[in-house]
């Protein structure tokens, strides 16, 4: 769900005229005079979370009068990076990339099967959240990423499953054990 989550954002931006490509953003910029740069846009994944918070306790499904085991569905936060690589004299082009992006995102930020036919019928829904960094913050990460920094914004995903169900039948319950204990 993951590649399907993020290509979704990327036919919404290339819809709205943005010139946008996945891509590893620490290995194009330091290969930045290559023949990747026909993209305007990189959107780079830098991090995955889990969200613990809605994680269901249950470990299997009813299936055709039985029980199949199940792990509970993970769900994720995606952290995508929208980076701009434009050479030097493209500076302003770069801040037109980043404005176009927060448009897009300000006037659609939930993506669902209404307003996305185009969402994997798996995905229930996306929703993006700009990520607000400091200094510090921004630091790190193009630290991390090689260091040289690019105009760009960051975006949380929100929303995305990964959800596999094994065939492992789980055994039949026989027996209900209750215990009551009197509180004196």
């Amino acid at each position: 769900m993951i590649f399907q989550a993020i290509d979704i954002i990327r036919q919404e931006l290339v819809a709205n005229s943005v010139n946008a490509d996945f891509g590893n953003i620490s290995e194009i910029v330091s290969d930045v005079n290559n023949n990747i740069m026909n993209t305007d846009i990189f959107i780079s994944l830098i991090n995955i979370e889990e969200n613990r918070i809605s994680r269901d306790p249950n470990n299997f499904i009813r299936k055709d009068g039985g029980i199949i085991l199940k792990n509970p569905a993970v769900h994720l936060y995606l952290t995508l990076l929208f980076t701009s690589v434009r050479p030097a004299s493209g500076y302003g082009l770069s801040l037109q990339d980043l404005q176009q992006i927060i448009g897009v995102f300000q006037k659609k930020n939930v993506f669902d099967h209404l307003n996305t036919p185009a969402l994997d019928p798996n995905i229930e829904k996306l929703i993006l959240d700009m990520v607000s960094l400091n200094l510090q913050q921004l630091h790190e990460i193009w630290s991390v990423l090689g260091g040289k920094y690019y105009p760009s914004v960051v975006y949380r995903m929100r929303m995305v499953t990964i959800d596999y169900v094994s065939e492992t039948p789980g055994p039949l319950i026989k027996e209900i054990q209750t215990d009551y204990y009197k509180i004196e």
